[in-house]
């Protein structure tokens, strides 16, 4: 009886992700992870692996040896299921003019994604539309964003006031693959998802004229069976590693999708030159054999300090959906879920394209921390407020910059401290909390008046806060200053060749 124990659990650690039917998917409405911290997806990962456990408990009582044989399962997507379609973009007033699919009404979202910080400035991106049908809003504009927010775990916030919806540009992106081959996938979907794989690639390479775009392709399944097979920009290079598709040769075991992320996050992480870098995880699966003994939060961690984003894509019915929500929100990504291998080369087509399609905010950040979330509203369908949050880090590096939302009046060093009350005590609770950093304020004009006059009302405004915050209790040494006149704009001058009231400004540098 106990070699048959032995062979049992042998048989489940090679072929759990095949027999995953045995464990009920009965998740109900995905957990919100907004206001959660970051281990919070430990504890996610950990009720993840406790579903597996209690499988292999219920593996020794089974009877019927016929549910442990090998088979692939067949995904029976919901009745009102849409299939993944080409993305459809359409002005407000025509957005809704299109024929309803299955009874589904359509169901309108906002959803910010990829964050990302640099020294000066923080990113993120958003796009309005209904994921269902895959059809965006066209014709937004910054009017139509009511408020941007960012929030610390304790429950203090900031409106960021300085954002502006960038210009589509030419944009040096990574994108990294990671593609689940354990034994569940079957040879047939594998050779699907890579070809899928490779007609994305293709695609977005007819789009980026530029050849901006990185391509790195992973597969796994589990055991430490983790293989980095590819980075490239080179279109031959990444067809000679996926096609002709090779199905599961050499895979087709378990799932570890920790020690997976952990490969591609350490991989993609050595590229500095990529403004934005992106791991598409796709899985059909529980994670249940990871060697990685590092947390899940860990690995998260290192991918939002080398601003990393990550979409996942759950496929079929037989993985954990909060387990990928969890990493899709910690790590600022995108979330897709298909249940058919036809729709694989669409699916990843979208993803590529979402990526084009969406809107770009720069901002500047009004607080920093490890653990921040940002917060979006807005309003484009008469009065229907939307909101979305990710998380995000600001932290306070050396040379890293916070936006002080004050700002003056032509050729006026003076602060209105009941005005801006809430903004100064921010930055001295943030002080007298870091007490070890040291600041350098520095003070901005814009384009009006000569340059010798500007250079001297930057300098006073920069020494104006710096009496402020240590009237309010900050040790003056710990702070310097500094005016830079109008050679550091913060934001163009689009209406006018010399003025833009928020290059009247004062920043906060971390020395």
């Amino acid at each position: 009886m106990y070699n048959l124990k032995i062979l049992l659990v042998v048989f489940f650690v090679f072929n759990f992700s095949v027999n995953a039917q045995e464990i009920e998917n009965n998740q109900n409405q995905p957990k919100t992870f907004v206001g959660k911290g970051l281990k919070e997806i430990d504890n996610v990962a950990k009720e993840a692996f406790d579903k597996v456990k209690d499988f292999i408990k219920n593996l020794f009582r089974y009877k019927n040896k016929k549910r442990h044989e090998k088979k692939i399962n067949k995904h029976k997507q919901p009745d009102n299921y849409i299939y993944t379609n080409p993305i459809v973009t359409a002005d407000r007033d025509t957005f809704f003019d299109f024929d309803i699919q299955k009874n589904r009404k359509p169901e309108i979202e906002l959803r910010i994604m990829y964050p990302r910080i640099s020294p000066g400035k923080g990113y993120f991106s958003f796009q309005i539309g209904d994921y269902n049908y895959k059809r965006y809003v066209s014709n937004i504009t910054k009017d139509d964003i009511k408020s941007i927010r960012l929030i610390s775990p304790n429950g203090d916030s900031c409106q960021v006031k300085k954002f502006r919806i960038l210009p589509k540009r030419d944009v040096k992106r990574h994108f990294s693959f990671v593609l689940d081959h354990s034994g569940s996938m079957g040879n047939v979907r594998a050779d699907m998802l890579q070809q899928g794989v490779y007609n994305a690639i293709n695609y977005n390479n007819d789009i980026d004229v530029s050849n901006n775009s990185v391509y790195t392709i992973h597969k796994f399944d589990g055991e430490g069976n983790i293989n980095h097979l590819i980075t490239s920009k080179n279109l031959s290079q990444l067809y000679s590693s996926l096609v002709p598709p090779n199905g599961l040769n050499g895979y087709g075991k378990s799932t570890a999708i920790k020690d997976a992320l952990f490969q591609a996050v350490n991989v993609i992480s050595a590229d500095t030159e990529s403004e934005m870098k992106m791991i598409v995880l796709f899985t059909d699966g529980y994670s249940n054999t990871d060697e990685v003994k590092i947390p899940l939060s860990d690995v998260i961690r290192k991918a939002i300090n080398n601003n990393i984003n990550i979409v996942v894509v759950g496929f079929g019915s037989q993985y954990d959906e909060n387990y990928l929500n969890a990493i899709a929100y910690y790590a600022g990504g995108n979330r897709y879920k298909v249940w058919h291998e036809n729709e694989f080369s669409q699916l990843f087509e979208n993803i590529l394209a979402d990526v084009n399609l969406s809107y770009e905010i720069e901002f500047s950040p009004c607080m920093f921390g490890d653990e921040i979330q940002i917060e979006m509203m807005a309003d484009i369908l008469e009065g229907n407020n939307l909101t979305s949050s990710t998380f995000f880090a600001t932290p306070a590096d050396q040379g890293s910059s916070i936006a002080v939302d004050i700002l003056f009046d032509p050729g006026s060093d003076e602060i209105d401290e009941e005005k801006f009350a809430v903004e100064l005590e921010q930055i001295v609770q943030y002080l007298n909390f870091k007490k070890e950093l040291k600041i350098l304020i520095e003070g901005h004009t814009d384009k009006t008046g000569s340059k010798k006059l500007n250079l001297k009302v930057s300098k006073e405004r920069a020494e104006s806060l710096k009496k402020v915050l240590t009237r309010m209790g900050i040790d003056e040494s710990r702070i310097e200053t500094k005016g830079l006149a109008w050679d550091f704009p913060a934001y163009p001058y689009l209406d006018h060749p010399e003025i833009n009231e928020l290059n009247r400004r004062i920043e906060i540098k971390i020395l």
